[in-house]
């Protein structure tokens, strides 16, 4: 600020005294003050693109907790204050370094905790601390930056409890500019509104819907490269070359991605995969999307290869393809969402084959790989404002999947694999960063898993 008023009072003296603007140090420090301002604003146009781009519908989904009377930033076209650890304490970490205000490094999280009563076998009823989440990031400056994200799951981590401790993303982003950037290292899919925005805050439901976690495997991440990138007409790419899915390592039918997909886990990776990502905002709360995601799965018959007492794929390919389409708006207080997501994987008949083969073989119970799989959802909200920061929001949801939709060689589809899933509930914000929430969801086709969930979360 104290440059621009120095800008504006040279500029001043240049048009009111000739002689003075004559003078040649003078005119140098005007140029280099412009200089100086334009440099400022190219960093606010990259600030506002790492917002939109990164995570959009993070961006979104921060409307939730608006008042609807009032003009939110959808209404406005103003960009939101970031929200959380994926994007959000990301985004945060962008805004303050490249803005000169803050540190260099910044520590971010959350958390849930959840309790599910079963309705119909009150033996099944849980209390869990799912996940605590710390988030690091550092800029080390104005191009370059570190996002990274470590996760406890359950509570309790060792080698004889369920307990799990992981790294969500780990990688370095580098800003040429708004419309170009270059990240490497594990990062999440840009895929469906869960897998880049599953801080408890930032959804409905105390349990992530079944289509994002049978279907698309959230919280899914990858090693590799991407390209991204913002444009000032509202349309958002990614694109990238990354690890992928392993079919050997599948062990549970009703999710067969997130039974197969590696982690950067030592990950193996003599197939790797690509995938591609565009969304548009053509108005404000308003997005349209759609990624497709494909890539060999059978890594040169690599799991044989390490262990001979696992099946033997030897020359089967198995392609995974896996696409999604989604819809978002949210406007005067209503969210209103759509998603579509179908996989399948190629050289199934023969990948079963050999499992059948095997399990005869062997009295082995290994489940066999889909054809292909499937899942869709609508869901609605309303957001009413109970005054300050303090909301309340109602929201019903339907969802359908089944992860054995085609199964190769006249096999059977166990019926436990498909329902159609009704969750209704409320989420209450005291503040913007914590929420509590119930809900009660009926299973169609399989009742006995119908429940009521209470759920508390946060993000800071």
């Amino acid at each position: 600020m104290k440059r621009l008023a120095y800008l504006l009072a040279a500029t001043a003296l240049s048009t009111a005294t000739p002689a003075l603007a004559d003078d040649a140090s003078l005119q140098a420090e005007v140029a280099s003050l412009k200089a100086q301002v334009a440099a400022q604003a190219d960093e606010i146009a990259q600030i506002k693109a790492e917002l939109r781009a990164s995570h959009a519908p993070q961006v979104l989904a921060a409307q939730q907790s608006s008042v609807p009377a009032a003009p939110t930033s959808a209404d406005t076209g103003a960009v939101p204050a970031a929200t959380g650890p994926v994007g959000g304490s990301a985004a945060s970490l962008a805004v303050n370094n490249a803005a000169g205000a803050g540190p260099n490094t910044t520590i971010g999280g959350y958390g849930e905790v959840s309790y599910n009563a079963y309705v119909h076998d009150s033996s099944r009823n849980q209390a869990d601390l799912k996940r605590f989440v710390l988030f690091f990031g550092h800029r080390f400056n104005d191009k370059l930056s570190l996002m990274s994200e470590v996760e406890f799951e359950h509570a309790v981590t060792s080698s004889s409890d369920k307990g799990e401790a992981e790294i969500e993303q780990a990688y370095l982003n580098y800003a040429f500019n708004p419309r170009l950037n270059v990240k490497a290292g594990l990062f999440l899919m840009p895929f469906g509104f869960i897998n880049r925005n599953h801080e408890p805050p930032a959804f409905y439901g105390v349990e992530r819907n079944e289509v994002e976690r049978r279907i698309i495997p959230s919280t899914w991440r990858e090693g590799g490269v991407s390209v991204w990138g913002s444009t000032p007409f509202g349309l958002t790419y990614d694109f990238g070359v990354t690890t992928g899915f392993d079919f050997a390592k599948l062990d549970d039918a009703s999710a067969p991605l997130l039974a197969t997909h590696q982690e950067l886990q030592l990950a193996h990776a003599a197939n790797l995969s690509v995938y591609g990502s565009l969304e548009y905002a053509p108005t404000p709360g308003v997005t349209l999307g759609g990624a497709v995601f494909t890539g060999k799965t059978s890594h040169a018959n690599a799991d044989h290869k390490a262990d001979p007492t696992t099946p033997d794929f030897a020359g089967i390919g198995g392609r995974l393809t896996l696409w999604d389409v989604h819809a978002r708006v949210q406007r005067s207080g209503f969210d209103v969402e759509a998603l579509y997501t179908r996989g399948s994987f190629a050289n199934s008949a023969a990948i079963d084959q050999v499992i059948l083969d095997f399990n005869a073989t062997n009295g082995a119970s290994r489940p066999v790989l889909p054809s292909s799989f499937y899942g869709w959802l609508v869901q609605g909200a309303y957001t009413f404002g109970l005054g300050g920061d303090v909301t309340l929001s109602p929201f019903v949801r339907y969802e359908r999947y089944d992860t054995q939709a085609r199964l190769p060689l006249g096999l059977i589809a166990d019926p436990a694999n498909r329902d159609r899933v009704f969750t209704t509930g409320v989420s209450f914000k005291p503040i913007s960063d914590v929420v509590v929430k119930f809900d009660y969801q009926k299973f169609i086709e399989n009742s006995a898993n119908d429940r009521i969930n209470v759920g508390l979360g946060y993000q800071f």
